[in-house]
């Protein structure tokens, strides 16, 4: 249900886990073992944490921008992306600097030509590439969004 949401905290430089596969009773245990915040949509599922004392948030939220404003609110997470903390969207790992020569093996020649900074995943089963490239312009603008509904909130 949070995929999305989740890959935006990775960026931001959250420890995030996130599965399709786990039951209810498996993310309850694992937030109460991990002492994390259970991030839902299913209110079910927040009543039932909420009932176990663990720390827990409803994300009812329609829009990334919504919901990473409730967080922003809420839980006071930052909505600034600090290259050196930034994880892989889509595995959660630490990214670390790598230099163009590497980055040429996975990124586009026309990417190569443009930016000169990449960063690669750690993690080996993943090792995506990342740049801050032209995309960058809507990442920015959903977090800028999402800081201005927070405020409002």
């Amino acid at each position: 249900m949070l995929g999305g949401l989740a890959r935006w905290l990775r960026m931001l430089g959250y420890e995030t886990e996130y599965s399709l596969k786990m039951d209810d009773n498996s993310l309850l245990r694992l937030s109460q073992e991990n002492e994390t915040v259970l991030l839902t949509r299913d209110e079910e599922l927040h009543k039932r944490a909420r009932a176990k004392y663990i720390r827990a948030l409803l994300v009812p939220g329609e829009t990334e921008e919504v919901r990473l404003a409730q967080l922003a609110r809420n839980l006071g997470i930052s909505l600034q992306i600090d290259m050196a903390a930034t994880r892989c969207p889509e595995c959660g790992s630490r990214l670390h600097e790598i230099s163009k020569e590497e980055a040429s093996r996975t990124v586009p020649a026309a990417s190569l030509k443009l930016y000169e900074r990449f960063w690669r995943c750690g993690k080996a089963d993943c090792g995506k590439t990342y740049w801050v490239g032209s995309h960058w312009k809507k990442i920015r603008q959903t977090l800028a969004e999402a800081g201005e509904i927070s405020l409002v909130g």
